[in-house]
């Protein structure tokens, strides 16, 4: 039992034996006992309005001074006063060091409310989107009023950023980043990307001139390759020199061809104009190609319809499907089955190339997209690929709003999904 309990219970007891004691002495017990017990009352009602008083002044200052019950109570509130006041002190301590520490970032940010009226930014927004004290409370659609924005912050996905250039600085480029939390609310990251955009143009640039350069050399070593061949004696160890330096010239000029057909593809928005085609010819055309390459040693399947048709353009169809193929005739052994299956449904069309080789093993696979990756000794060099065939595919679906799913494990074959929006 509590201390103040114990008092309270006593005082209790005093107070009766002290009244019990008087009025058997005066011959009055019953009217001794009322008066006692009311005079308890009384000074126990004293103590609440007391104590509900100092509670109604936000407990400032000390407690009323008493004991028993109503004492431990007063205590008890005020200790849990000091808790409380510890406990704001140090959320006010967290909340101003998590303020400073926004304030501090590069990045801007703002916080939405549900309705995308403006609640809070730090210093960096100001800068980046013109923020100003008045504009609390204002709709995020009073500063940045573009429609691919608006878009953004309407369908509230936020699965990836969005860029838009800058409404008050021209040259400057915008990376917005979104993010929902408690009830409808959204916290928005504005970050000045305008010198790693610029270092990206750069660096596509460089890669497609440098590509365009070497072409001209390269045509001009193949064909003094031509021109030694007819005018020298054929030994064997010429002739085999002659081949060496003849494939590589090859190789480097399939690897110009590709880089710059990369560049062009990372450069290039989605398509205006799409062609209806038959993919089942394009299909049978590519199969005709990988059969070449694979000199009789793999097997090939088709299924898919004769009425299949497609819209999108044909070539750059034929260049993200032959890459797949392609590369499943490189890189797994003889006997290996490459199989195309193709379907459509109301959204999408579905192309799957599945083989049942050597595998790629599943830490590899979010990498295997990226130019030049190569995941294993059976992905070499020696294959005769460039390293950019399945980064081709992956931009060239890009382009049309696709996408390339890899289902692999070492060992148990590989298949690549492409998915084709209809719209």
């Amino acid at each position: 039992m509590r201390p103040g309990m114990s008092s309270e219970l006593r005082r209790i007891a005093a107070v009766t034996c002290f009244c019990l004691v008087l009025g058997v002495s005066m011959e009055a017990p019953l009217e001794i006992m009322i008066l006692g017990f009311g005079g308890y009352l009384f000074w126990s009602l004293r103590m609440v309005i007391a104590l509900f008083a100092w509670v109604d002044r936000g407990m400032r200052g000390s407690p009323p001074a008493t004991d028993g019950i109503w004492g431990e109570i007063s205590d008890t509130l005020n200790r849990q006063k000091r808790r409380h006041r510890r406990a704001k002190e140090k959320m006010r301590h967290t909340i101003n060091r998590t303020t400073r520490m926004t304030e501090a970032l590069d990045e801007g940010m703002l916080v939405l409310k549900s309705d995308l009226s403006l609640d809070w930014w730090n210093n960096a927004a100001e800068g980046l989107v013109g923020l100003r004290a008045s504009d609390r409370g204002s709709a995020i659609f009073n500063l940045v009023r573009d429609p691919k924005f608006v878009e953004y912050m309407t369908v509230a996905e936020f699965a990836e950023p969005i860029q838009l250039p800058s409404s008050i600085y021209a040259e400057r480029l915008l990376e917005f980043s979104g993010s929902q939390f408690g009830h409808g609310e959204i916290v928005l990251i504005v970050t000045d990307i305008t010198r790693l955009d610029s270092l990206e143009q750069l660096r596509k640039e460089f890669v497609a001139n440098v590509s365009h350069e070497l072409r001209t050399p390269l045509t001009v070593i193949k064909g003094y390759i031509e021109t030694l061949r007819q005018i020298s004696t054929p030994t064997p160890s010429i002739d085999r020199a002659f081949d060496n330096i003849s494939a590589q010239a090859n190789k480097m000029q399939a690897l110009a061809d590709d880089l710059i057909l990369l560049s062009k593809l990372e450069s290039e928005a989605q398509p205006k104009t799409f062609e209806c085609f038959d993919l089942k010819p394009l299909l049978d055309e590519i199969i005709v190609d990988a059969e070449q390459l694979s000199g009789g040693k793999h097997q090939f399947d088709i299924d898919c319809d004769e009425g299949l048709r497609m819209q999108a353009r044909p070539k750059d169809m034929r260049s993200a499907m032959g890459n797949i193929v392609f590369n499943a005739v490189r890189h797994n052994p003889a006997g290996a089955r490459i199989s195309i299956h193709a379907r459509e449904d109301d959204e999408s069309w579905h192309i799957a190339i599945r083989d049942d080789g050597v595998g790629i093993d599943p830490s590899e696979i979010p990498r295997i997209t990226e130019r030049f990756y190569r995941v294993d000794s059976s992905r070499n060099s020696h294959s005769g690929g460039t390293g950019l065939g399945l980064a081709i595919v992956k931009h060239t679906l890009n382009i049309y709003g696709g996408s390339l799913l890899i289902n692999s494990r070492a060992g148990d074959g590989a298949e690549f999904i492409c998915r084709v929006p209809r719209a």
